[in-house]
């Protein structure tokens, strides 16, 4: 679940298709619907995805992006054209040249995604785990000699997307932060960085390997889960319910049998920490910077970025820009 959101949150890099069926809402109970709610309530700037900043002469266009492809994001695409022509900067969390970059770099280190040396994945796990983790990549037109020699880490993050998205990896779809690079491309508006894409990618592959080996055991969830759990991230988020769609996340216990609620509670804590708040506050820098150089800015990043007392908005807002949300969407 944890690479899952990962996989939602930060990474512009993944492709896949729209995901339909039941919602894991209708699975909560009353008593956790209404939790939910109530945490969304008090999340700062907790719905609307398109937002302004101001500070003297400076605007800002802030929207918060789904990174993965659906064709309801024509909507906001739409909405957001007129201050991208007029920008003189869209930044994002990685450029078209950074996504390139870092292909690159796998395809040039091999080892960095597949086990080269010493014992597969078979080798090192119960045969009962390994024969729940198989199933689970053959769900997603993984093979099992292949899955065997992935590094935990990169079959974590495959497993982690659900098998109604895995078809469509291959097929270029495009989420809103590459459209929006695109239209920036053809409006002849250059695109940065908000981080370099190396961190993004140690943030991700990071720890031990006998860390990684403990969190794919965790990361085994039923196929048909995974896609409600997608259907209510994908809902929330294009009903401009930003804080419900990150939220909805802690209600997720109940799927991961593996794992005991004082550790998943662990767990999500540290992966707020790790995915958002850090991240907004190393943003911040940059986006001054950028500010003292351009009038006009557009920033296109994961949605989830926008929320919360930590939230890019709420950092801003501490910073002295006026911040409000734009009439357009």
């Amino acid at each position: 679940m944890f690479r899952l959101i990962a996989l939602f949150c930060v990474l512009p890099f993944m492709a896949a298709a729209q995901c339909v069926g039941p919602s894991f809402v209708d699975q909560l109970s009353l008593a956790d619907r209404a939790a939910l709610d109530a945490r969304a309530a008090s999340t700062p700037y907790g719905t609307g995805l398109e937002w302004t900043a101001r500070r003297g002469d400076t605007v800002l266009t802030l929207v918060g992006t789904m990174h993965l492809p659906d064709p309801r994001h024509d909507v906001l695409r739409f909405a957001v054209q007129g201050a991208l022509s007029q920008a003189d900067l869209l930044l994002v969390e990685a450029t078209l040249d950074d996504q390139t970059a870092l292909q690159r770099h796998m395809a040039d280190n091999p080892d960095l995604l597949a086990i080269t040396d010493g014992p597969t994945l078979p080798e090192r796990l119960d045969d009962a785990t390994w024969q729940s983790i198989r199933t689970a990549a053959a769900d997603r037109s993984i093979p099992g000699f292949m899955a065997a020699k992935m590094q935990p880490w990169f079959l974590s993050m495959s497993l982690a997307l659900p098998p109604c998205a895995m078809q469509a990896m291959v097929q270029g779809e495009a989420g809103l932060d590459t459209l929006l690079m695109q239209d920036a491309a053809r409006l002849g508006v250059p695109t940065a960085p908000l981080e370099p894409w190396q961190d993004t990618f140690a943030l991700l592959s990071g720890g031990t390997f006998d860390e990684q080996l403990a969190a794919l055991q965790l990361a085994v969830m039923d196929g048909d889960d995974q896609n409600a759990l997608i259907v209510a991230l994908t809902e929330f988020y294009f009903a401009g319910m930003t804080a419900h769609s990150w939220h909805i996340a802690g209600f997720t216990h109940q799927l991961l049998p593996n794992i005991d609620q004082a550790t998943f509670d662990a767990q999500m804590a540290q992966m707020e920490q790790d995915l958002l708040v850090s991240r907004n506050r190393n943003w911040i820098p940059v986006i001054e910077e950028a500010a003292a150089k351009h009038d006009r800015i557009v920033l296109a990043f994961g949605a989830a970025h926008l929320i919360g007392q930590d939230g890019v908005l709420a950092l801003l807002d501490r910073n002295g820009w006026v911040v409000t949300p734009r009439d357009s969407f």
